[in-house]
């Protein structure tokens, strides 16, 4: 049996303990300043992190089989992030760009991905096997994918979340949220600057609670997706019990701010529940991480309430079967 969500929440901060080791080196490492990074699910969570990290990489993130198109592959480091290291799509794309000739890395705990790569002489970076799910691994995902980069200064500081982070100090707060929200689809907004932040809560209300959810960005909302609460309250409302969670950034800029102002208004007075987050954290990886926490202790809870495991993925699981199978 794995480790359990709630087990994975109380010790996450342990993971930026993990000291990643490159191996398959020969001679020097080489140095890229170009990156591809191929994920899906939990594991591709990794590469949208990074971006929020340090925006101003040069770094593509490959969520399909095969390969990105439209870009020149053979100067980037095409990093291959599979927690089982058996992910179907991971697979393809990896032996596609082997094919190719391109420049490969490899973040696994096992499976075939790892295999191969300790096998033919591709870098590659060996995960701990706790026997998490894929999302709460990213702590350790990040680590090693960020030493596969160079980013040495990123290292260190991720390295300080190890005690910085006190995941029980927001448990509070997540299971308060959760109580309001049950019986309701969760609908995130941020900033689009904080797209990566929002994109974590879907994916753990989705994964633990096992409910729909889904999310936007300002100030593209403004301009499509909220029209679609135009109607009166009893049109969308015999439809589906929306519960808006606003991500509110005190580092936003001003108009963003202005925007998130007015649209709480407008939609408050629509009759639309809207409960709003305020973003903590010193820097942007703390920011990063205790929103993930906080996200994931109301995915827990709302999971709790719903009766549903938080620790099984079966439809996902029954989904790979049948496909497989197929």
């Amino acid at each position: 049996m794995g480790t359990s969500i709630l087990e994975s929440i109380k010790n996450f901060p342990k993971q930026f303990a993990y000291q990643p080791q490159v191996e398959n080196v020969v001679g020097p490492l080489a140095k890229f300043n170009k990156f591809v990074l191929v994920g899906m699910g939990g594991s591709g969570l990794v590469g949208d992190a990074i971006l929020y990290l340090r925006p101003e990489l040069d770094l593509v993130t490959h969520k399909d089989y095969g390969l990105p198109k439209g870009i020149d592959l053979r100067s980037r480091l095409m990093i291959f992030v599979s927690h089982s290291g058996n992910t179907e799509e991971v697979l393809d794309a990896f032996n596609c760009a082997l094919k190719a000739g391109h420049h490969l890395a490899v973040v696994a705990t096992g499976g075939q991905l790892l295999k191969k790569a300790k096998e033919i002489g591709v870098l590659y970076t060996e995960l701990p096997r706790a026997n998490v799910q894929p999302r709460m691994a990213l702590g350790w995902q990040l680590r090693a994918v960020l030493k596969l980069m160079g980013e040495e200064d990123l290292l260190a500081e991720s390295a300080k979340l190890a005690r910085k982070l006190k995941p029980r100090a927001m448990e509070t707060e997540g299971r308060k949220l959760a109580g309001g929200l049950a019986g309701k689809l969760p609908l995130i907004y941020s900033s689009s600057d904080n797209y990566a932040l929002a994109h974590n809560w879907k994916v753990r209300i989705n994964e633990t609670a096992k409910i729909p959810a889904f999310f936007n960005t300002l100030p593209e909302f403004n301009h499509n997706e909220m029209a679609g609460f135009d109607s009166k309250p009893s049109v969308w409302g015999s439809s589906f019990s929306p519960q808006l969670i606003l991500l509110k950034d005190p580092a936003d800029s001003p108009r963003i701010k202005k925007r998130m102002k007015i649209m709480q208004q407008i939609l408050s007075r629509r009759g639309l529940p809207i409960v709003a987050i305020k973003l903590k954290g010193e820097t942007r990886i703390e920011k990063f991480f205790q929103s993930m926490l906080l996200a994931d202790w109301f995915a827990y809870y709302l999971a709790r309430q719903y009766g549903n495991n938080p620790d099984k993925a079966l439809l996902i699981e029954s989904f790979k079967k049948l496909l497989k199978d197929a």
